[in-house]
């Protein structure tokens, strides 16, 4: 399987932890907004790198390697992001383990509330921009490959 075609599986994948993440909201289930928006915007990271075959560790925090895309060679629209797309997962990741196991602390899932409706156009827009940047590539990518 080609990388592109990992990566669009894989930004299915975290459209649908956003999705997850929406119904949460609804719900009001704070927690597992914040844990969804976690998931969804770690997924769409993961696959932008692997669209550009960058190893990352098997791990939720890969915002150090995520940086390594300022060197690529991006459309403006995705690459003047890439701080702020890694500055969201990390916040994610440290708010993460707390969402899933808040009750063994005593932590009210009432404390995620602010964050899950703050937090929800970010996570949003590292979504569009992960499926934007995917539709560029490959469409570069169909242009490269015609026989003229």
């Amino acid at each position: 399987m080609k990388n592109s075609e990992i990566t669009k599986e894989a930004l299915e994948r975290a459209r649908r932890w956003y999705q997850g993440a929406i119904r949460a909201l609804e719900d009001q289930r704070w927690d597992d907004v914040v844990y969804s928006y976690e998931m969804a915007v770690e997924q769409s990271l993961k696959a932008i790198l692997i669209l550009y075959g960058i190893e990352y560790p098997k791990k939720h925090d890969i915002s150090n390697i995520y940086l390594s895309l300022k060197n690529k060679n991006l459309p403006e629209f995705f690459s003047k992001n890439i701080d702020n797309h890694a500055k969201i997962l990390n916040l994610l990741v440290k708010k993460r383990g707390p969402a899933a196991y808040g009750y063994v602390e005593g932590i009210d899932k009432t404390k995620f509330m602010k964050d899950a409706k703050n937090l929800k156009q970010d996570v949003e827009n590292i979504l569009n921009e992960c499926e934007q940047l995917l539709k560029e590539f490959n469409k570069v990518n169909e242009n490269d490959n015609k026989e003229y």
